[in-house]
């Protein structure tokens, strides 16, 4: 600090690690300090760098229109075609769970409610994928070690009554849908 100077590399590393925090102020309505931030946000953020070796995190498991099963993930490192295989193999805690191994289908990028289908993404990308059953949210795939559980567990159970003359054959599939969707339901039978 005795130059009153700090080295851009320097500064990009210390708020990577954490020690240091830029603060801006302004308003977006009214334009006021926008692009001070945007210029200071693209100066102080090096570009991540990824590795060659396929890895991705499942973040989201979601259903589209059609009832087909997404899984939303973000490409950690190397990149994703349609058609590769993907396990769970080298996962470190299965528990229960079986390996699995399984096709991409299809690849998706969307925007809102709109989706492009690609045939590759590369590290960086968030994306999601059809044609994947058994996987859930927080699983890392491919070099990506580890699983990402919640640590809290409800508090609160609850009781689902079908009304008279619902079929409760037909109920339990649609309460799987929505245990896959977020892991901290646990459905009992």
């Amino acid at each position: 600090l005795e130059s009153e100077t700090i080295a851009l590399d320097t500064m990009q590393g210390m708020i990577k690690e954490r020690k240091i925090f830029p603060c801006y102020f302004g308003s977006a309505l009214k334009l006021t300090g926008v692009e001070e931030f945007l210029h200071g946000f693209s100066a102080f953020t090096a570009e991540k760098e990824y590795g060659k070796e396929f890895g991705a995190r499942v973040f989201k498991i979601a259903r589209d229109a059609d009832g087909n099963r997404l899984t939303y993930l973000k490409v950690t490192g190397g990149s994703l075609s349609v058609k590769d295989l993907l396990s769970n193999a080298n996962t470190e805690q299965l528990g229960e769970r079986e390996i699995w191994e399984e096709k991409v289908n299809q690849i998706r990028i969307y925007s809102g409610e709109k989706y492009e289908a690609v045939n590759e993404v590369e590290a960086g990308s968030i994306c999601a994928v059809t044609g994947l059953s058994d996987t859930y949210p927080g699983e890392g795939l491919g070099a990506e070690q580890g699983t990402y559980l919640p640590v809290l567990e409800p508090v609160l159970n609850y009781q689902v009554i079908p009304t008279e003359g619902d079929d409760p054959i037909l109920l339990l599939p649609k309460l799987r849908e929505l245990e896959e969707e977020e892991p901290q339901l646990h459905i009992v039978w």
